[in-house]
C-alpha cells in the first residue's frame, strides 16, 4: 500500500522529520551558542550580537515544541498500528480458536497479543524513528563542520561513522540470544502466573503451591536475566558511543588550535568546532538501544507470524454466497448427507456417514454417548470446521457461506460456554448489546432463572467472579442458554442445555425454554433422554468414535457466536 493510502506510515513520516529538526534545533543551538560566548567575550557592541540572540532562543523554543510535537505525532502512528495489528491477530485468533489452538497456551497467548504487539510498535518507534533522526543529524552536522574546518569534518565523519556501526554492532551481538529469548520467555511467565492463580485453590489442596512458586519464580529469574543482558550489552554499545565522541572532540581541538593559530579558522568558530560533535552525537548514542529493540522486536513478529500464518480449520471462500431467508419465510430448510468431520490434527474423523434433515421450524434432538461426535456436528453447523458430504442451509452448501454471515443465522448455546469477570448483564449483553434490562430478564426467565434472579441482592449487576466462581455449574449453562436465546438467531444449536441439572430442574428449564424455540429450527445435542414434548424428534447417534485429544483455549466456544 502507499504511503499516500497509509496514514500511519505518513504520521510515522511526519515523526521521523520532526525527530530530526528536534535534533537539528538541538544542534544549532549548541553551535550559536558556542559562537555568541566567543564573541561575546570579545565585547562588540551588542547590536552586533542581536541576531545570534535571536537564534539562541528560537532554537531553545523550537527544540522543546519540535520533541514535544515529535511524540505526539509518532506515538499516536505507533498506537494507531498497535491497533490495527493487534485486531488483527484477534481476528485470526477468531478464526481459530473454535477449532482448538493446541500450539499455543492461554497464557502464551496472552502475552503474543498483548506484549508481542507492543513490542513490534517498539520497532518503529524506538528503532526506525531514532534511526532516521541520527542518519540526518549527523549529514548535517558533517556538512556544517567541513564548512567550519575540512579536517574537523573529515574527524567527525569517521567518528560518527565508527560509533553507528561499532556501537549497535556490539550491543546487538552480545545480547543476540536475550534478545531472541525475552519475547518467549515473558510468554513462559505470562503462562506460569496465570496457570498458578487459575489453580491456586487445587495447589493448596494438594500442597504443591510451593512448587509452582517455585517455577514460576525461575521463569521470572530467567526473563530477568535476559532484560539484564540486553541493558548491560546496551551500555556497551554506547560505551564506544561515548569514545568516539571523545574521540571526535580531541579530534575537533587538535585540528582547530593549529587552524587558529595558522590564521585558516576565526578564534570565535573554535568553540563551535568543539562543540558540534556533542549534538551530533546525541542521538547516535541511542541507536545501540535502539538496535536490540528492532532485534526484540523481530522475534516478536516471528512469534506473531506463527499466529497470522497458521492454515485456517476452514477459510471462508473467496466469493462467499448472501445469505438469504427462507422463502416461506421461516428458518432455512437443514440438509445433512454422509457428512464426515474431522478435527485439526486428528487422523480419524470424530464424525463419520451423518445423515439428517430438518424442517423450518422443527426441533430435533440429536442423542448419543460421549465421544459419538455430537460437539463436533455442533461446530460443524456453526461452520468452525472443514467437512466432507452435503451440509446445506436453505439449499445452499455451508462451505459457500462467509463464516461471520452464517454465525448471524445459527446461534450456539455451548455446554463449556464462557463466563467472563464482569456483571450479569454485561454477560448476556454480549449476545445483544442493545437489550434492555426487561429482556435480559426475560431471557432468564426463558432458561429457568427467575427465581435466582429474584434471589440476587444486585439483581442483573451482580458481577458473577473469575470464570463465574460465583454461580455453579448448572447457573452457568443456564445463563449461556439465556444468552443464545437473547441472540435470537433463526437456528439454534443446544449443546448439552440440562448439563450439571437435576432431573426435575431439567424438565422445567427444557419445557420453558421449548416455549420460547417456538417456531425456530432447533438442534438439541444431548446424551440423556429428553422430556416428551421438548423435540419433535430423535436421531440418535451411535459411537463411540475415537477422537482426538484437543487442548483448546478456555473461552474456546462461547454460548453464541459474535454477530460478526
Amino acid at each position: 500500500m502507499s504511503s499516500a493510502r497509509n496514514p500511519i506510515a505518513l504520521r510515522l513520516g511526519l515523526g521521523a522529520t520532526l525527530g530530526a529538526l528536534a535534533q537539528l534545533s538541538a544542534l544549532a543551538l549548541l553551535a550559536v551558542s558556542g559562537y555568541l560566548i566567543s564573541r561575546a567575550w570579545e565585547q562588540p557592541p551588542i547590536l552586533y550580537l542581536m541576531v545570534a540572540i535571536t537564534s539562541v532562543r528560537l532554537f531553545g523554543i523550537s527544540r522543546g515544541v519540535l520533541r514535544y510535537t515529535e511524540r505526539l505525532v509518532s506515538h499516536d502512528a505507533a498506537f494507531r498500528g498497535l491497533e490495527r495489528l493487534r485486531t488483527a491477530v484477534w481476528r485470526k485468533l477468531v478464526r481459530l480458536a473454535p477449532a482448538g489452538v493446541p500450539v499455543w497456551r492461554s497464557g502464551d497467548l496472552q502475552a503474543r497479543l498483548i506484549d508481542d504487539v507492543d513490542g513490534v510498535g517498539d520497532r518503529w518507534l524506538r528503532g526506525a524513528l531514532p534511526l532516521a533522526s541520527a542518519v540526518i543529524v549527523a549529514v548535517c552536522a558533517v556538512v556544517l563542520q567541513t564548512a567550519l574546518l575540512p579536517a574537523a569534518g573529515a574527524v567527525l565523519a569517521a567518528c560518527l561513522l565508527a560509533a553507528a556501526l561499532a556501537g549497535p554492532a556490539l550491543a546487538t551481538w552480545t545480547s543476540r540470544y536475550a534478545a531472541r529469548t525475552t519475547a518467549s520467555a515473558r510468554g513462559d511467565l505470562t503462562e506460569g502466573v496465570r496457570a498458578l492463580l487459575h489453580g491456586r485453590e487445587e495447589l493448596v489442596a494438594a500442597g504443591t503451591d510451593a512448587t509452582a512458586l517455585a517455577h514460576v519464580l525461575e521463569g521470572d529469574d530467567r526473563l530477568r536475566r535476559a532484560h539484564a543482558r540486553i541493558a548491560w550489552t546496551a551500555g556497551l554499545g554506547e560505551a564506544a558511543g561515548l569514545l568516539a565522541l571523545a574521540a571526535a572532540v580531541t579530534g575537533a581541538l587538535a585540528t582547530g588550535i593549529p587552524a587558529v593559530a595558522a590564521g585558516t579558522l576565526d578564534g570565535v568558530l573554535l568553540a563551535v568546532v568543539a562543540l558540534v560533535p556533542l549534538a551530533a552525537f546525541e542521538p547516535v548514542l541511542a541507536l545501540p538501544a535502539a538496535a536490540q529493540q528492532t532485534a526484540v522486536a523481530k522475534a516478536c513478529g516471528r512469534r506473531l507470524l506463527e499466529i497470522t500464518q497458521a492454515p485456517e480449520p476452514r477459510p471462508d471462500p473467496l466469493e462467499p454466497m448472501e445469505y438469504e431467508p427462507n422463502p416461506l419465510g421461516g428458518p432455512p430448510y437443514i440438509e445433512i448427507k454422509r457428512l464426515s468431520v474431522t478435527w485439526p490434527g486428528a487422523d480419524a474423523p470424530a464424525l463419520h456417514g451423518f445423515d439428517l434433515t430438518v424442517q423450518p421450524g422443527e426441533r430435533v434432538a440429536v442423542m448419543g454417548p460421549s465421544g459419538s461426535g455430537k460437539s463436533t456436528l455442533a461446530a460443524a453447523l456453526m461452520g468452525f470446521l472443514p467437512y466432507e458430504g452435503t451440509l446445506r442451509f436453505g439449499g445452499v452448501e455451508l462451505a459457500e457461506y462467509d463464516g461471520d454471515d452464517l454465525r448471524r443465522t445459527v446461534g450456539l448455546c455451548s455446554q463449556d460456554a464462557h463466563v467472563f469477570d464482569t456483571t450479569l448483564a454485561e454477560n448476556l449483553r454480549l449476545a445483544r448489546p442493545s437489550a434492555a434490562d426487561e429482556d435480559l430478564a426475560r431471557a432468564l426467565r426463558w432458561a429457568g432463572l427467575r427465581d435466582w434472579l429474584e434471589a440476587l441482592p444486585e439483581g442483573l449487576q451482580t458481577r458473577l467472579g473469575e470464570h463465574g466462581r460465583a454461580v455453579s455449574g448448572g447457573e452457568r449453562g443456564r445463563i449461556a442458554l439465556a444468552r443464545c436465546l437473547l441472540a435470537d438467531r433463526e437456528v439454534l444449536v443446544l449443546d448439552e442445555p440440562d448439563a450439571h441439572l437435576d432431573a426435575a430442574t431439567a424438565e422445567r428449564v427444557l419445557r420453558t425454554a421449548a416455549a420460547a424455540l417456538e417456531g425456530k429450527t432447533t438442534i438439541v445435542i444431548t446424551h440423556r433422554p429428553l422430556p416428551e414434548g421438548v423435540v419433535d424428534r430423535v436421531v440418535h447417534l451411535h459411537g463411540p468414535v475415537p477422537t482426538p485429544r484437543r487442548d483448546a483455549p478456555d473461552n474456546r466456544l462461547l454460548g453464541v457466536a459474535p454477530p460478526g
